[in-house]
């Protein structure tokens, strides 16, 4: 459960939960910005979220085929791919759509991993303060 995660009981699922808490995440800025700010930056908050998850999987995938053929190159391999990839969906998310895409909601969706995982720690670190002052 998610109850787990936060109380520093990691385990097998741990990654499909950290990405569901970031499509969770990236749905709850997707709204925000649609409420407070204008369309173009939630279109970009959600173009920058897609890009930052479909990563997140890629990241993922990768560190399991480093355990599975035991060499780093498979990561840096992927992470050079994915990055490429992430340079050429911002550029022509630029390109083809130049006024439907705030640069702005566009980094914080780029940001959600990032986001979602200093929550996470933050979470982490209030429980386990709270379980040694229990202790």
């Amino acid at each position: 459960m998610i109850r787990d995660m936060f109380a520093v009981r990691l385990d097998g699922q741990f990654v499909k939960r950290f990405i569901f808490l970031n499509w969770v995440l990236s749905g709850l800025l997707f709204v925000f910005f649609l409420a407070c700010f204008d369309v173009k930056a939630a279109i970009g908050v959600a173009v920058g979220a897609i890009i930052a998850n479909l990563n997140c999987i890629g990241l993922d995938r990768d560190c399991k085929r480093i355990v599975r053929w035991r060499n780093i190159f498979v990561y840096y391999a992927g992470l050079a791919v994915r990055l490429g990839l992430v340079a050429l969906a911002v550029t022509a998310a630029f390109l083809i759509f130049p006024g439907y895409i705030s640069p702005v909601g566009l980094f914080v969706g780029l940001s959600v991993a990032v986001i979602n995982f200093y929550i996470l720690v933050v979470v982490m670190v209030i429980n386990r303060v709270r379980l040694k002052e229990a202790v």
